[in-house]
This record gives structure tokens, sequence and C-alpha cells, in this order.
């Protein structure tokens, strides 16, 4: 545990004597995931909105880069950003959780299945709000009975929320039902058109998201070379992903080298919009990928087997029409990352494997049809 951690029984000792508003009100949501979680947990923010009472608001916290999701969410919902890693520095740590504490929240509830107790549960600890609600660890992690231990005595509501290979979405959902006394079947809903960005004017396109966070689920540049090659010049191909991933991988510049092709770094609202524009989005399991599929775009997914029964492939009771998905089966799939097999050309085996010809059949054809 670093020192910032150490020093919490001080600050709520500290904070025990300040004055903060009588009455405990609103609701505070906590994500510490990225993008991609943003996307899925879209789907499912308008049942945890339910929580509030008649003119109490809520409010999510989570990080910077997950907040660029925001244009997804109910429009009535506050964002609150925070840089988790910060808060190993005292005077970060401090004034966050000061500043929580003075809102005193009637109710915060964790969205997150996996949490850290000196983070995310820390800062509970410390807003001293009326109720708390959260989900039971899981159990593959470290001590994982001090871990239910720590985490009971955070939370009013310990929900089981079921088997750790499980959809996101089917989870939430689960959670949901839980608090608020409500079954509803779980659903990966399609943005609703009053909510759908403007689209970008643009030719025929397709758009290309080759990278990944984990480097080991990204295809080699030569694969995206060929994919590039199955697509006519009268077509736009655009390549997209953060600035940062292309001086990362400077190997994938390649693909712009015909006439056709260009570099997208957009942040993710001006994302969408493109989005909107384009005819077909191939890609790894990305942020960018699934935004696509909220977006009702025809989606191709190259995906590693470590996550079948645990979000990608989407649970059969939540995935939409307009996205397919290409992987291997293993044995060994579901591993949730954890690969026991050493790298095959820098890939997972998972990757390694998948039939890039079937993917290229796949692009030559939707393009020949025009229509996907």
């Amino acid at each position: 545990m670093k020192i910032a951690a150490l020093l919490d029984p001080v600050l709520r000792f500290l904070l025990r004597y300040r004055k903060r508003k009588k009455r405990a009100d609103g609701v505070l949501l906590i994500s510490s995931r990225g993008p991609a979680e943003m996307v899925f947990l879209s789907a499912v923010l308008p049942r945890f909105m339910r929580l509030a009472k008649l003119d109490e608001s809520v409010t999510l916290l989570c990080r910077g880069d997950a907040a660029g999701m925001a244009f997804l969410f109910p429009r009535f919902l506050k964002i609150r950003r925070i840089d988790f890693r910060r808060l190993d520095e005292i005077e970060y740590r401090w004034s966050t959780f000061t500043d929580l504490h003075n809102h005193h929240y009637r109710l915060i509830v964790s969205l997150d299945y996996v949490r850290e107790h000196d983070q995310d549960e820390a800062l509970i600890i410390t807003a001293d709000p009326s109720e708390t609600a959260g989900m039971v660890p899981p159990p593959f992690k470290r001590n994982f009975h001090q871990r239910l231990e720590e985490s009971e005595k955070v939370f009013d509501l310990l929900f089981d929320s079921g088997p750790v290979r499980q959809d996101k979405i089917v989870r939430w959902s689960r959670f949901a039902d839980e608090i608020l006394d409500d079954r509803q079947p779980p659903q990966l809903a399609l943005l609703e058109d009053s909510q759908l960005p403007p689209a970008e004017a643009m030719p025929d396109t397709i758009m290309l998201l080759p990278f990944s966070g984990v480097k080991q689920r990204m295809l080699p540049a030569e694969t995206w070379r060929l994919l590039v090659d199955q697509i006519p010049p009268h077509w736009q191909v655009l390549v997209a992903g953060h600035k940062n991933d292309f001086d990362k991988y400077p190997e994938y510049m390649s693909l712009i080298t015909q006439p056709n092709v260009r570099i997208e770094t957009s942040g993710f609202e001006k994302l969408a919009s493109i989005l909107m524009g384009t005819r077909l989005v191939v890609g790894v399991d990305t942020a960018g990928l699934h935004l696509a599929v909220l977006l009702g775009i025809p989606t191709l997914c190259m995906a590693s087997a470590a996550y079948v029964g645990a979000g990608v492939p989407y649970d059969e009771r939540v995935v939409p029409s307009n996205v397919q998905f290409v992987y291997v089966p293993m044995e060994c799939q579901g591993c949730l990352g954890r690969c026991k097999f050493p790298l095959e050309d820098g890939m997972y085996r998972c990757v390694n494997q998948i039939d890039t010809d079937q993917v290229l059949a796949f692009v030559r054809d939707s393009v020949a049809r025009g229509v996907f």
C-alpha cells in the first residue's frame, strides 16, 4: 500500500469535523475503466439513473479518457473526471477525497467488478455517503477472502453478480435488477435516431481499426496492407487510431502510401460522426470498434479468444445484427488475457491463428455488393 493510502485515516479524522450539507443528496456512479467499457455501460446507464429520487442529480465519476464517450450518455447525467493514477499523490488524493466528502452524496454505486481497495473503495469510504452498493469482487484475485471482507466493510449492498466469465452488459443488468428490484432482459440497444451524431458526408468509405491497448492482440501491418489491396481505388480507406498509436507503431504508416488511404486521429465524438458516414468497419477489439457497433455501422471484429464468454464475442442475448466476430475457438479460450502460451510472431496464439483469408474474402465480397 502506498504512503498516500496509509494516510487515509488521518484525512478521515480531519474531515469528521468539517461541515457539509446537512442532508445527503444525489447519486454518484463510479467506474475506473476506459473508453471501451463506457460504450457498453451506455447500454445500461439509463437504468442506474433511475436510482435518483425526485429532484436528485446523478453523476458518473470516471477517467478523463473514458469521459470522451459522454456523448453516448443520457443528457441529464453529470460527468466528473478523475485521474485514478494520481491517487498515489497525497495532495491530489486529499483534494479529490475532500471534495467528494463535502458533496455528501446520498448513494454511491461502484460499477466496477474489479476494484482496488486503496483507490476506488478508499474513495467511497472517505466520501462517507448514506448508502453504498457494489459487486462481490472476482475470486481469481489474490487474497480473495481478504478482498471480500474489505468490500463487505465498504458496501451496504454487496451483490454477487455471477461467474467471472460473463458479458459486461449482462453483469450490469443483473446488478441493476438487484438494486432497483426490477427484472429486465439485458440488451445492447443501438442508439436511437435522436441520439445519433450527424454523419460526415464522404464517398464510399471503409474504416480500419488496427490498434489495441494490448499489443499482443494486434495483427501485423502486412495483414492490413493485404486488406487495403482488396478495396478499389475509388473507395476511401480510413486507418483510425490515436496519434500516439502511429508514433508507437510506425510500420502501420506504410498503409497510407496509396492515394485513397489516410489516417484518422479524431476524438471519439468526432469519430462517431465519421463512422456514421462509413459503409463498413473492420478492426480488432477496441473502443472505436464497439462504438461503431452501437452506432449501427456494419462491423467486423477480429478478436482474440481471451474473452469468449466474457464479452467478445458479445453474449447472444445482447449481440445486434450489424456485427460479426472472427476468432479461433480454442480449449484455453476465456483466459481473460492471462495467456499461458509463448507468443507467436509477437501475437497471442489465438490471434496469430485468425483466418485472415476469411476476412479478406468478406471485405472483397462486401465491396463488390456495395451494400452491407
